[in-house]
């Protein structure tokens, strides 16, 4: 899985297409889903995730947005399929891959899925065999390289002005060795040495130490009543 968050999408409940004349309706076992995108300003989709039940082949057609040279007289491009009759159950009468979790990504994809204005899936089950199918859990996760992309660096790193010194990086090479220093960070050198002084103050503390033991109830040498308690 691409991301721990799915897009915030609008999904349709399906709608059967059927074939009707003047006597007669004709279940075609063709469902499609709409998937439009109200809260997105630029919508980009690399995954889509679901768990299949009892449909045979899955399609997918997107429609994006386009510059007004390029669009129609609604501001669209035409429908194209990015996914065409992907094979879910490899015998449409058989139970195989009916309840199987999928997951379409960019490989399956006929072309990038980004700035669309809507998508819509195509469910198709020719068998007679099933009276219901449908996909479940249908969730859409963003392009894995808008995914991958790791967080972009604070400001105080990628800034490049003299005035700015705080944090910036200076190489500075000597005789015989390279030092890389840190502005606002102190060196080797200072740590070692603080160290030193440090460990010193220590090891004065504990030769000076008294080694004469401090009663802890002791009050001139006799133990103070108020001070003593039952455990």
């Amino acid at each position: 899985m691409m991301g721990d968050r799915p897009l915030h999408c609008s999904i349709k409940n399906p709608v059967v297409l059927t074939v009707e004349d003047q006597k007669n309706a004709f279940h075609s076992g063709c469902k499609v889903i709409d998937v439009t995108f109200p809260n997105i300003s630029v919508p980009e989709v690399g995954e889509i995730c679901f768990k299949n039940y009892y449909t045979a082949y899955i399609s997918v057609r997107v429609k994006f947005k386009a510059a007004p040279d390029n669009a129609t007289d609604s501001g669209e491009i035409k429908w194209r399929t990015c996914v065409r009759k992907m094979r879910l159950m490899p015998n449409p009468h058989k139970e195989g891959g009916s309840q199987d979790y999928f997951s379409i990504s960019k490989k399956q994809f006929s072309f990038d899925i980004s700035n669309i204005s809507a998508l819509r899936i195509i469910l198709q089950q020719p068998s007679p065999v099933w009276k219901e199918f449908r996909v479940e859990d249908l969730r859409l996760y963003r392009s894995s390289e808008m995914l991958s992309k790791p967080p972009p660096l604070p400001g105080w790193l990628t800034e490049d002005s003299a005035n700015s010194t705080k944090h910036k990086l200076e190489l500075q090479t000597k005789a015989k060795e390279k030092i890389v220093t840190v502005m606002g960070i102190p060196n080797l050198e200072s740590i070692s040495s603080s160290l030193q002084e440090l460990w010193g103050l220590s090891e004065e503390m504990s030769v000076n130490q008294s080694k004469t033991d401090i009663g802890r109830y002791e009050v001139d040498g006799c133990y103070e009543i108020n001070l003593l308690a039952y455990t």
